[in-house]
């Protein structure tokens, strides 16, 4: 009988989060919706003296409503498409710029952690994804902030003296071993 080794799935790398999708799906529905209301109401009053026109005018020399239609019906849906192509442009744009700055203000301050600066905080862009990021870049400098008071405290203790040798090597280990916990 043959034993199958069972392997564990690696997740799938998604580039794009849900939670960065949900909102610009929205947005550009919102886009397409203000689009449609637009052309709409453009449309149906154009069309309205256009139908009026041909009654007095009579339509019998026409095949069908389309032929009445035709010229206007296309420039408007020309007009809509590009309307929705240009303010969906305008958004990806606006995402991609504000992609571009919550990734530089989060790849500043971790450069700054780097250089030993803990305590500014990240100031990441509104976009929900890259604040959370942020706020987790900050929550994790305020630990390390807060580990070294704690051992800056601890060495300004050790520093006053007053103390067995015994007492002193001991406090010096654990001091030692807190350090290693912040940078190994």
């Amino acid at each position: 009988m043959k034993t199958r080794i069972l392997q564990s799935r690696q997740p799938r790398i998604r580039y794009v989060s849900p939670r960065f999708q949900g909102p610009a799906v929205l947005a550009f529905a919102a886009i397409i919706a203000i689009g449609g209301v637009i052309f709409w109401k453009l449309v149906d009053s154009q069309f309205q003296r256009v139908f009026l026109h041909t009654a007095i005018r009579g339509h019998y020399t026409f095949d069908s409503a389309y032929d009445i239609v035709r010229d206007l019906l296309s420039w408007h849906l020309a007009g809509l498409f590009f309307g929705v192509f240009l303010a969906g442009s305008v958004l990806v744009l606006f995402l991609v710029a504000a992609t571009r700055n919550g990734i530089g203000k989060a790849v500043d301050s971790l450069r700054a952690s780097a250089d030993g600066d803990l305590s500014t905080p990240t100031g990441t862009c509104p976009i929900g994804e890259f604040n959370r990021f942020g706020e987790k870049i900050d929550g994790a400098r305020s630990d390390t902030l807060a580990s070294v008071e704690m051992i800056r405290g601890n060495a300004a203790e050790l520093a006053a003296g007053g103390m067995s040798p015994e007492e002193f090597r001991l406090r010096w280990d654990e001091l030692k071993q807190q350090i290693r916990t912040i940078a190994p």
